[in-house]
């Protein structure tokens, strides 16, 4: 009798033990966020080789760099377009006669802009090309970025070379150990940089110019963004396909047209609306698209 009275209770207990753990184990289950891009609008096909998109937040306008031809070619029929956040055009060719021209950034009235070998600053109330910076020994000069501390970052993708502008000129910072640096993210005491030859994203040190790689394998690096939200970056790769970075550094892509031949190169952001602006550079046209988030 007492052999039979433990087996019945050692058989209860065991029961026990196994309904409660799916009870604990739902309480505990969390569920991970899920991000998208949704299509807002698109643009016709008037964008010549478009290469960057700027969202100016001041202005709620959209800047697009147009290369016009080939993306080393000083043929002169480079030009810049003004877009509304509607995706309807404002000036087509606000400013004409550049040389593929390519990454951009804006500082109060000021817009830099570079091209080829030079650095370009435009006064946006004149749309007029006001100075032409040379950079000596550059050849395909890329994305750039407004630092906090007044100065003028842009890479030179060629060369594997971060240049500065400050005080009037263009002076080469880090010329060395990169592949193909491009996409630029300039935050308090770090850059975020995305590289088309390495295909990952590194992260530098402003005050001592070293840098490590945190992510890997998101192709061509092109653009990058940061969306508002502590941690979370987008990144293109030239070749079409657009990435969420995670505070972790890890990925997911979000957005593949590469299987159509569509490209995805300098993506610009609004973090206001959540809009990222994709230039589809062959396909001459920018798609706008919301950035989303589901539980």
């Amino acid at each position: 009798m007492k052999t039979l009275l433990i087996t019945i209770v050692s058989i209860t207990l065991l029961l026990s033990c196994n309904s409660a753990g799916p009870k604990k184990a739902a309480l505990t289950k969390k569920t991970e966020p899920k991000w998208s891009l949704t299509e807002v609008w698109r643009t016709d096909t008037i964008l010549s080789t478009c290469e960057s998109v700027l969202y100016d937040h001041f202005r709620k306008l959209l800047f697009v760099s147009c290369i016009n031809g080939a993306p080393s070619e000083k043929n002169g029929k480079g030009f810049i377009s003004i877009l509304k956040a509607d995706g309807s055009v404002l000036k087509l060719d606000w400013v004409t006669g550049l040389n593929a021209p390519k990454g951009m950034g804006v500082r109060g009235n000021t817009l830099y802009v570079t091209d080829i070998d030079q650095l370009l600053i435009i006064n946006i109330e004149k749309a007029e090309v006001m100075e032409r910076i040379d950079v000596k020994g550059a050849s395909f000069l890329n994305d750039v970025a407004m630092g906090i501390d007044g100065k003028v970052y842009f890479t030179d993708s060629d060369t594997g070379y971060i240049w500065v502008y400050a005080d009037g000129k263009a002076e080469a910072w880090i010329t060395g150990g990169l592949e193909r640096p491009n996409g630029l993210c300039v935050e308090q005491s770090r850059i975020l940089l995305t590289s088309s030859g390495s295909s990952d994203l590194k992260i530098i040190d402003t005050s001592t110019g070293s840098f490590e790689t945190v992510t890997t394998e998101i192709g061509h690096g092109d653009g990058i963004e940061y969306t508002g939200r502590e941690g979370h970056y987008l990144t293109s790769d030239w070749s079409g396909e657009i990435f969420m970075i995670f505070p972790d550094f890890t990925k997911i892509s979000l957005l593949k047209t590469s299987d159509r031949e569509i490209n995805s190169a300098d993506i610009g952001f609004n973090q206001t609306r959540q809009i990222v602006y994709v230039p589809t550079f062959f396909d001459n046209r920018v798609v706008a698209y919301k950035l989303e988030k589901t539980e």
